[in-house]
């Protein structure tokens, strides 16, 4: 009884050390390629610290949506391959938040999502899909 018990815990404890950065690698980011990028943000885990949009390749050009997990240093960024409902150029200088609102960019086709981490013992980026 003692041994079977044993094993139960063992097993338990197991099944309960998957991380927040093992659940994110296990996600088929490829399905949502093409999809809005709302779809992929259903399916994330709501432990999130922050979803927000910035900018992308320069301060005045985006946007990304980025999915912050503060507690692990994880974050995964969202790139948009279409722009049907935010202008990509922010000429009036405006905070990201307000040149490219999340409402509307959710709404966009995902092109890319680049998962990261800060621990130093991670690659860089922890893994990249386009």
């Amino acid at each position: 009884m003692k041994i079977l018990l044993s094993i139960l815990v063992v097993l338990s404890i197991e099944a309960k050390s998957q991380t927040l950065k093992d659940t994110l690698l296990s996600i088929q980011y490829e399905s949502y390629l093409n999809k809005p990028i709302d779809s992929l943000l259903q399916i994330l885990p709501q432990s999130y610290d922050s979803v927000y949009t910035r900018s992308g390749s320069s301060i005045f050009v985006g946007a990304i949506v980025s999915v912050a997990y503060c507690t692990d240093s994880i974050w995964i960024d969202i790139l948009p391959g279409t722009h049907n409902f935010f202008i990509p150029l922010n000429s009036t200088f405006k905070p990201a938040n307000l040149a490219w609102p999340l409402q509307q960019v959710k709404h966009e086709l995902t092109w890319s999502v680049i998962v990261w981490s800060l621990n130093p013992n991670d690659p860089y980026p922890l893994l990249e899909i386009h």
